[in-house]
């Protein structure tokens, strides 16, 4: 990618900045969110106060995509960007004075979570609207699986740079560590060019047929929800993700539960666990950027979702059966990467048709209205398998979540709505071909 000539050097140079960018600050993100996780339940053995860090996040974002949707297409990304990554800096430059000069305490984790989630959906939904003018659209898959492989040294190193610093700095030095990945990844993204294949002939012109400020936000939010709900096949994908978002505690609340409540794993330990698995994201990122473009993604996605399905009936074994440490660290590890295996092959082909088939006018909207749907039950299914997980019943829960899994996928992605997205996916690749040969 970086070397190839055929790519014009503006948007290789964008690829290096972006990268490193996204690398350093999502490295920092995950020791930090280790070392949270660790903390957390290290200071109160529950899963319910953990499930509180994950719900507050989730919920902030709800409540504010409709307006980071609108900000993604009529505002300037750029400026939105780089404005949003110093207030969070800056967010992370004040949890490290305050754990200087008090303590590191439950409320300050909890209050620094709603200050970053209030900045967040700002960010991350205007960088997925400017991808398709940061990159052409017809190197989407390429970007998007380079990315993931590289990305993938953070599950690997992540977790176990956060298992070694937490052990030797405590929860203070592991701030001072994500403070200065996000000073420098915010002042990365300065060099970006944002705006390397706009086209402003395709946005909208100012709409003067509403009057006030508040109905024409209603009329641009309406506009993204629209386009979603006006097509079965983003509608049924819609659907399909948001049901699933419920069923996620097998993902993100029993894996620290199993390894730290349960199974006793030092900081260590549970971080070299999370590195082998991390291994599965570059597995799967390479062999994506190095797969032919995808005739249909989203039959991807159906089978991934059914894989991952069944792999949750598997996950909690460690617990009942007698092992000696090091079998059940190899057990979950090696079940760690076939997960995150998976989830590659589920996220970046979902990913990848949403690029592309979304229009990039409304693209902002677009997908801040998917997220707020898909977000929409997350924070209730973090809650109750934070409450579920404390009963001890992991088996039984992971079981029906599997269950439920593979049910909704198979309700929701039905082979006529599959040949529409491949239909639709078609023509896209047929545009994109027609207006290369022009050019």
């Amino acid at each position: 990618m970086i070397f190839d000539s055929n790519i014009p050097a503006q948007e290789r140079i964008n690829f290096v900045f972006y990268i490193m960018s996204r690398f350093i600050l999502s490295a920092g993100d995950y020791i930090y969110l280790f070392a949270v996780s660790y903390f957390i339940l290290y200071e109160t053995g529950s899963a319910f106060y953990f499930s509180i860090n994950l719900a507050i996040s989730v919920v902030i974002s709800l409540i504010l995509l409709p307006f980071a949707g609108v900000i993604s297409d009529l505002g300037n990304k750029r400026k939105t960007i780089i404005i949003g990554e110093w207030l969070f800096a800056s967010v992370i430059i004040g949890l490290f004075v305050y754990t200087q000069l008090v303590e590191v305490s439950l409320v300050a984790i909890y209050f620094t979570t709603l200050l970053t989630s209030l900045i967040s959906p700002f960010v991350s939904n205007t960088f997925q609207a400017a991808i398709t003018e940061m990159f052409h659209k017809e190197r989407i898959q390429k970007i998007m699986g380079y990315t993931q492989s590289i990305l993938s040294a953070v599950p690997i190193l992540g977790p176990v740079l956060g298992g070694v610093l937490f052990g030797l700095l405590g929860f203070q030095g592991i701030v001072i560590v994500f403070m200065i990945a996000t000073i420098f990844s915010a002042a990365i993204n300065i060099l970006i060019k944002f705006d390397l294949y706009y086209d402003k002939s395709i946005y909208e012109t100012d709409d003067d047929s509403v009057d006030g400020a508040f109905n024409k936000f209603k009329r641009d939010v309406g506009q993204g929800f629209s386009f979603l709900f006006n097509s079965d096949v983003f509608r049924s994908t819609l659907i399909t993700v948001s049901l699933i978002n419920l069923f996620v505690g097998p993902i993100s609340v029993f894996p620290e539960i199993m390894m730290i409540v349960e199974l006793g794993f030092e900081p260590e330990t549970l971080g070299f666990v999370n590195a082998l698995a991390g291994i599965g994201v570059l597995v799967a990122g390479v062999t994506i950027a190095n797969m032919k473009s995808f005739k249909n993604p989203l039959q991807q996605v159906k089978f991934g979702i059914i894989i991952l399905g069944t792999l949750y009936f598997i996950y909690a074994l460690p617990i009942y059966i007698d092992m000696q440490t090091w079998m059940s660290f190899v057990y979950i590890a090696i079940v760690g990467f076939t997960i995150i295996v998976t989830l590659q092959f589920i996220n970046v082909p979902a990913g990848i048709f949403l690029q592309k088939c979304i229009p990039q006018h409304i693209k902002g909207r677009a997908l801040s209205a998917f997220s707020m749907f898909a977000m929409s039950l997350s924070p209730l299914g973090t809650i109750l398998y934070g409450v579920l997980y404390d009963t001890g019943m992991y088996a039984a829960v992971n079981f029906v979540s599997g269950a439920a899994l593979i049910l909704v996928v198979v309700l929701t992605m039905r082979s006529a709505v599959l040949k529409r997205a491949e239909a639709l996916n078609a023509q896209v690749d047929k545009d994109l071909i027609a207006a290369s040969e022009q050019v």
